[in-house]
């Protein structure tokens, strides 16, 4: 272990191994800071982890009025959508990421799930769930099957 990794360790109250959780994240470090009111005290490595889930859920949330806005545009314009998109702006209303993901931050045997609502996410936001994943490092359990 360099002397950089028995420092953050340390910092953060985690193994070595757990660093290797820190590579797989991809938002910027700022953002995560942002989310765990830094610099404070008593901060540790799954304050880091929760805190990467935090600017995933925000994420999440920006997607879901993205599209909720330009279906309600489309249907301002046209005065009605289509029955699959009239079904998808139904679908959106429902999300509410702070309540539908959950997660067990635990060091290595963190956990993140979608408590609920997973397939809709899944079939109308693929590209917002695959964001979530790729940089919060970790594979959002839940909704892979269709309800």
């Amino acid at each position: 272990m360099t002397g950089a990794q028995s420092l953050l360790c340390e910092m953060l109250s985690c193994g070595s191994a757990d660093l290797e959780i820190l590579d797989r994240i991809g938002y910027g470090w700022d953002e995560i800071l942002d989310q765990m009111d830094w610099p404070r005290e008593g901060l540790d490595f799954n304050d880091v982890l929760r805190a990467a889930v935090s600017v995933g859920i925000i994420n999440i949330k920006e997607a879901i009025s993205e599209r909720t806005f330009l279906l309600e545009a489309t249907q301002g314009i046209h005065g009605k959508l289509e029955p699959e998109e009239a079904e998808e702006l139904e679908a959106l209303r429902d999300l509410h990421p702070d309540d539908d993901i959950e997660g067990d931050f635990n060091f290595l045997a963190t956990h993140v799930w979608f408590k609920s609502n997973g397939p809709a996410y899944r079939r109308y936001l693929p590209e917002a769930v695959d964001n979530f994943e790729d940089n919060v490092g970790f594979f959002l359990t839940g909704g892979e099957d269709d309800d």
